[in-house]
């Protein structure tokens, strides 16, 4: 009874341990992750803002918006023709 106590502490007191370690140690990893994330941001915005107008980058970039609004767009078509499919197949049906 005595070393089931024993074993028992021991394991609760690695399990307090280890969880106390790993966020000590979860902090500064984020803290550079986050700081290579910034200036890789960073060095990305100065790299298109060099770039020619006519550079593929970024007229891939200024292309972007275009193609997102036209995607939200067909989607909203497609949505409106899946209403009137469904709502023309059940008028259909109990015919």
């Amino acid at each position: 009874m005595k070393s089931l106590m024993v074993v028992s502490g021991i394991l609760v007191g690695g399990a307090v341990a280890s969880r106390i370690l790993s966020d000590n140690q979860r902090d500064p990893i984020s803290r550079i992750a986050a700081n290579m994330r910034e200036r890789l941001q960073s060095h990305m915005r100065r790299m298109m803002e060099e770039m020619p107008e006519d550079s593929p980058p970024r007229l891939v970039m200024s292309t972007l918006p275009r193609l997102a609004e036209q995607n939200d767009q067909i989607l909203e078509l497609l949505k409106e023709q899946n209403a009137l499919i469904t709502e023309l197949s059940a008028k259909r049906e109990p015919a």
